[in-house]
């Protein structure tokens, strides 16, 4: 005998879902559509959970979750779900994407702090044809030459921030040394800044590749010292660089040249201390200082009561990727990568800094203004570490060409 269960409204669970009698239909679609409506839209967030970017991936975490707190929990009535996996190697990053994709059936995906590992799992979103948002990977070549219809960038590419900040470092002299991490945004920082320092009539006095986990740099280091560079210039992040600048600092180098990075996570200096840290700095974003809009305003301010701190730098990318990616669902209906990319293409934000800020259709780079920002000389603040020295480009009108055009930048997607 088939074994029934009943409802408790007296009707069968088989009869509902067979539709066997002529009113099982009519009865059995509010069930159904109840049902539909409480699964969740599941998001997946591919992010460091251990190595040298584990802080950047906690926080970038957490400013994915106050934008879904900001949704109320919920798109198209139906509850988030953010399914977060590692970040930890190409190999193993390109694993997790195929899994949130195949196993989790994600609607998109975020995250990606290394370069390298973007680079890995875009073909794989590009074949699955599922939106992927980068949010903080800097290789120009992620919007460049190795552009993708579906992959969308929030961070900013090398090229731009090299820009920003060269016509400050120059001022200290023309001899310039170079150690950056040996994968593809180390690598690529080294060479869109070496061609702006060389056209400028600068040299190269030392160049050097470390590994991405390095602890010990003082063979690097000796060789900085001996060279006597007017400005160092390290493609370095995370532990790395919070590693570094306390060695700079163990040697005597603390202040003794000009020091710059490609980009700088507030949790880098933190770790490294005020003691250590030093330099100027691009930045996509400060949580304090003039440029602070309303909404990012309130944006800290939930961080803070949330986490108990202030948002860095990475907490500021990961929210408004979310947020992107939950706008476009919102506005959309729909959780169709196709109609999500579309959208994406043509919306501005407003209100999130001091121009609308707007993803680009024909690379998908985040078009926005940055910061330069300087280390204080006194630091008096556990978390406040920056002075804003300028916001680059300074004219809003010039924003857009800041970036490059679509032929000097390479991006041609697929068809």
């Amino acid at each position: 005998m088939t074994k029934t269960t009943s409802n408790g409204f007296g009707i069968s669970r088989r009869t509902l879902l067979a539709g066997a009698t002529f009113g099982a239909a009519q009865i059995a679609s509010p069930f159904v559509i109840t049902a539909r409506a409480a699964e969740s839209i599941k998001i997946g967030l591919l992010l460091p959970k251990s190595g040298t970017y584990a802080v950047q991936g906690e926080i970038g975490q957490h400013g994915a979750q106050i934008a879904i707190d900001d949704f109320g929990g919920k798109v198209l009535d139906r509850p988030i779900q953010l399914v977060w996996l590692d970040e930890s190697t190409p190999q193993a990053t390109q694993q997790n994407m195929r899994k949130l994709l195949e196993e989790e059936k994600v609607v998109a995906v975020q995250g990606g702090v290394s370069s390298g590992d973007v680079l890995a799992i875009m073909p794989v979103a590009e074949r699955a044809k599922t939106l992927l948002m980068a949010t903080g990977p800097n290789a120009t070549e992620i919007t460049g030459k190795n552009c993708s219809k579906y992959t969308f960038r929030v961070d900013l590419p090398n090229k731009v921030t090299v820009n920003s900040v060269y016509p400050l470092l120059k001022e200290h002299g023309k001899k310039w040394y170079f150690v950056v991490a040996s994968y593809a945004w180390g690598i690529d920082a080294y060479n869109q800044m070496k061609e702006v320092v060389v056209k400028d009539g600068g040299n190269v006095v030392g160049y050097d590749q470390a590994p991405l986990g390095t602890t010990d740099f003082s063979s690097y280091l000796l060789k900085v010292r001996q060279a006597k560079p007017d400005v160092i210039y390290v493609g370095l992040g995370g532990t790395d660089l919070t590693n570094f600048l306390k060695q700079m600092k163990e040697i005597g180098l603390t202040n003794q040249m000009a020091l710059s990075a490609p980009i700088v996570n507030d949790t880098d200096l933190w770790s490294a201390g005020p003691d250590a840290a030093f330099g100027v700095y691009p930045k996509i974003w400060n949580y304090t200082g003039s440029h602070m809009t309303k909404r990012s305003t309130d944006f800290v301010e939930a961080f803070k009561k949330k986490y108990n701190q202030p948002p860095e730098a990475e907490g500021w990318q990961d929210w408004f990727g979310m947020t992107s990616i939950l706008t476009a669902i919102k506005e959309t209906k729909s959780t169709d990568s196709a109609k999500l990319v579309g959208f994406l293409e043509e919306h501005k934000f407003d209100g999130y800094k001091d121009a609308p800020i707007f993803f680009r259709n024909f690379d998908h780079q985040l078009v926005q203004p940055l910061l330069v920002a300087q280390v204080k000389d006194k630091i008096s603040d556990k978390y406040d570490y920056f002075d804003i020295k300028s916001q680059y480009p300074n004219d809003s009108a010039t924003l857009d060409a800041a970036y490059g055009s679509q032929a000097e930048i390479g991006c041609t997607f697929k068809t």
